[in-house]
């Protein structure tokens, strides 16, 4: 702080004498009962009870009562739903762990049984015995033709096979 004073001494008197002035004035006013007029409570002049507005009063106060419990109801929906969403995902996740462990269990089987099996060499496969031809019988002659011409060519003895996609497209 420093020691230069900020107001002279009779600036200070000036707000002195006002300040005492100002509380003389409140106890004098406090003494004869009348306070200022910020002070003085408002009264607010009382409606006469009509039953109209004792019905609106009931019918607000009983929907509000309905809104109420609505919206106790719903968050408790919430709640619960959450609740059972929480129960789905920690199914859905133990569900996934037996899964897993169900699918090295397997695999370790076929390990285990994979290393009992003895070790055998394959067998070249017997070639199978040759089909006969069929017999197709000679076709009919066609009338008007040439001896000769009016035959179909008969089949061939190997069975032909169909060509694959890729065949047909590179033709």
């Amino acid at each position: 702080m420093s020691s230069v004073p900020r107001h002279s001494e009779e600036e200070l008197r000036q707000q002195w004498a006002f300040l005492d002035a100002l509380v003389d004035r409140q106890a004098a006013s406090l003494k004869s009962g009348v306070q200022d007029p910020e002070e003085e409570d408002l009264t607010v002049p009382m409606v006469a009870t009509d039953t109209a507005y004792l019905e609106e009063i009931s019918n607000l106060t009983q929907r509000v009562t309905t809104l109420e419990d609505e919206r106790a109801t719903l968050l408790r929906r919430i709640d619960l739903s959450e609740e059972a969403r929480m129960a789905a995902e920690s199914g859905r996740a133990a569900a996934e762990t037996a899964r897993l462990s169900a699918e090295r269990s397997l695999a370790a089987e076929r390990t285990r049984v994979a290393a009992a099996r003895p070790v055998q060499t394959p067998t070249p496969p017997r070639p199978a015995p040759p089909r006969p031809a069929p017999r197709v019988p000679p076709a009919p002659p066609v009338a008007g033709a040439a001896p000769g011409q009016g035959r179909v060519n008969p089949p061939t003895a190997t069975k032909s096979r169909r060509k694959s996609w890729w065949q047909r497209i590179r033709e």
